[in-house]
């Protein structure tokens, strides 16, 4: 069955921004919402859910409306069942019950009694109402999840979905995993949800990642036929945050592409969540239209094609687990000696770069690597060892890359630099730091040899798996670009001498290909303006998406280094230009992807070594992005880049 997308999604476009809480508008603008499930009736969906999301006691008490409860809820479903009417369509109304927000020991202090009586107490309003299920969706918490199931058996016999809420790496924010749910059903046992899932949280390749895991661990258990099914709703992508609010990246037919492998993989319901819309929902309709067709006429592929079909690596902006990075030699050789250092600092190289007027006599090639999720630095350090016997100029690292927690940058930096000895590129957010903790910093690279310095604003918080987390942003990008500038100067922001000046190189950011192109060039200029030195782009994929922008933009005086990000395979391909904001793949290149087929990590490594060669005369150098932590690949491109460069510049 097919249920429906995003409720706060379409409130939220259709002027509903300025409410306390999208719930609150079952009592002040019932035709709104209304129109919403009607919408989502017509585009084919087949089970509604209710705007009651966050309409607990809980939630509704940080807006005043503690004591609406019961209308807030009972209204929910009235209007859910009157669009039913409506549409004139027989769909379900589910009862959306999302979590309190408040945390069980040894987290918090919260009593399992409270949170017992927050979701019957919102449970028989909805049943009061009329729902005909229960959907228990968002859930983070396994134990909350298991007294909102409790919840649910006690107040009625309806049906009960139960779904859990995983990131883009397989868990929730408090650390289950999708193995993790055995013990929820073991626990709760004759109790058991009928259908237990997957919403909220990813985009549909991670989904269809954690939902495999799901499946997989619950079949193991060997219930009895039919006593569990399963469920994925997911987001339509990872959102970027545009004019202050959240834009979702994947189109309808890239969701869509997703129903046919979930429901092999065992769902029974398929929908959407956060992004997605009618449209979304009309896709996956015709899709699966499609499948019941195909199936019914016994024209459905093999397991074996099945597995060729539909498997994805969704690990695909930050480096996947994947074992060691391993140097390949037989016998391990000392580090080449680093050359005598010709130019002070990173700035006046490129400035060098860029004075001769091509990059072909002196091509800059950094590489970026993820710090790691724990305390361990082995794999680090081997992949920067292996990056630097290649011949790479510099190893930038990120700072919590996708607002996901990892070792922070100036960490890995310093450690890198000590038993590497290449130079490297911090990427720097103003999202953890105020500006006392941002000074400090600088102060301590300047001190520790860390000379280059990417200044970035940082993704929030609210995107990655810590999404309660509190975000700092005493200044932007372009406020911490001054505040270098002003340290390199011998002066603190307020103006008090720091004694000897700081001699940092500042980097700033670029996506060529923004959607917003007015923004975006106003943005650069500005960045320009505050003293930064060079520019890392956003990963491009053809010659025109950084030439249209510099048409636009007229001559750049600073050193431009191109990213690059390898393509792997044609689903990493779909993948990034579907549900990674910011990066946007051309059609040509996801066809040539498609049709290199199993040596479609060979294609993707040819194709950025022709790119690079096109853009050669337009930039100074490039910075290469790894997938799944493929250093080896990134290692023999940066050597072919190196000797390709070298062989041109003997020629001349």
């Amino acid at each position: 069955m097919l249920a429906d997308g995003g409720m706060g999604t379409l409130l939220y476009s259709r002027g509903a921004s300025h409410e306390a809480t999208f719930e609150h508008l079952n009592l002040t603008k019932q035709e709104v919402v209304q129109q919403v499930h009607v919408d989502y009736i017509n585009a084919g969906a087949e089970i509604i859910e209710t705007n009651s999301f966050s309409g607990n006691r809980i939630k509704l008490a940080t807006h005043g409306l503690e004591g609406d409860v019961w209308k807030v809820n009972v209204w929910a479903a009235k209007i859910a069942r009157n669009a039913r009417e409506i549409a004139g369509q027989p769909v379900f109304v589910a009862g959306s019950i999302g979590p309190t927000g408040k945390l069980l020991p040894p987290l918090g202090d919260t009593d399992r009694d409270e949170l017992d009586y927050t979701y019957r107490e919102q449970m028989e309003a909805l049943l009061a109402g009329g729902v005909d299920l229960f959907c228990i969706e968002t859930m983070s918490s396994l134990d909350e999840t298991a007294i909102a199931i409790k919840a649910a058996r006690k107040v009625s016999k309806l049906p009960v979905v139960a779904q859990i809420s995983f990131s883009v790496e397989g868990h929730t924010l408090l650390g289950a995993t999708p193995e993790d749910t055995v013990r929820l059903i073991t626990e709760l046992g004759d109790e058991m949800p009928d259908v237990l899932g997957i919403n909220c949280g990813a985009g549909p390749g991670p989904s269809f990642d954690s939902l495999l895991r799901l499946t997989e661990a619950v079949k193991a258990l060997k219930l009895p036929e039919g006593r569990i099914t399963f469920s994925c709703l997911p987001n339509a992508g990872q959102p970027s945050l545009s004019g202050g609010r959240p834009v979702f990246a994947s189109k309808p037919h890239y969701c869509a592409s997703y129903i046919e492998p979930y429901l092999r993989a065992g769902a029974k319901i398929v929908g959407g969540c956060c992004g997605t819309t009618p449209e979304h929902i009309r896709a996956m309709a015709e899709s699966l239209n499609r499948y019941q067709s195909e199936f019914e006429a016994g024209r459905m592929p093999s397991e074996k094609q099945k597995t060729i079909l539909y498997h994805v690596d969704s690990d695909t902006t930050e480096s996947a687990d994947h074992g060691p990075v391993t140097v390949q030699t037989a016998v391990k050789q000392p580090l080449p000696a680093k050359a005598e250092k010709k130019y002070k600092n990173l700035a006046d190289h490129l400035r060098a770069i860029k004075k001769a007027g091509t990059a072909k006599d002196d091509f800059f090639i950094s590489v970026e690597l993820d710090p790691p999720k724990g305390a361990g630095v082995k794999k680090l350090l081997q992949a920067a060892e292996v990056l630097t016997r290649a011949g790479a100029d510099a190893i930038n690292v990120g700072d919590s890359p996708m607002a996901r927690v990892r070792m922070s940058s100036l960490s890995a930096c310093q450690l890198i630099s000590q038993n590497v000895g290449i130079d490297t590129i911090i990427h720097f957010t103003t999202r953890d730091r105020n500006l006392m903790g941002m000074q400090a910093d600088l102060l301590g690279c300047q001190a520790l040899g860390l000379h280059n310095i990417l200044a970035l604003t940082g993704d929030p918080p609210a995107l990655g798996n810590y999404a309660h987390a509190t975000a700092v942003y005493d200044v932007d990008s372009i406020g911490l670009i001054n505040i270098i500038a002003k340290l390199n100067a011998g002066q603190d922001i307020a103006g008090n001498t720091i004694g000897t000046p700081l001699t940092l190189s500042i980097g700033c950011a670029l996506n060529p290909t923004a959607q917003n192109r007015t923004l975006e060039l106003e943005r650069i200029k500005r960045k320009i303006e505050a003293g930064a030195d060079f520019i890392m782009t956003q990963p491009i994929y053809q010659t025109s998406d950084l030439t249209d922008f510099l048409e636009e933009m007229g001559e750049c005086s600073v050193p431009i280094l191109i990213g690059i990000m390898p393509l792997h395979s044609s689903k990493h391909a779909e993948y990034l230009h579907n549900e990674v904001p910011g990066i946007s793949i051309p059609k040509h290149i996801r066809e040539a992807m498609r049709e290199a087929g199993e040596a479609g990590a060979k294609c993707g490594l040819t194709l950025a070594e022709e790119l690079l060669a096109e853009l050669a005369d337009l930039c100074q150098g490039t910075y290469l992005v790894p997938s799944f932590g493929r250093y080896e690949d990134m290692a023999a491109l940066v050597s072919r880049l190196k000797a390709k460069f070298a062989s041109a510049k003997a020629a001349v």
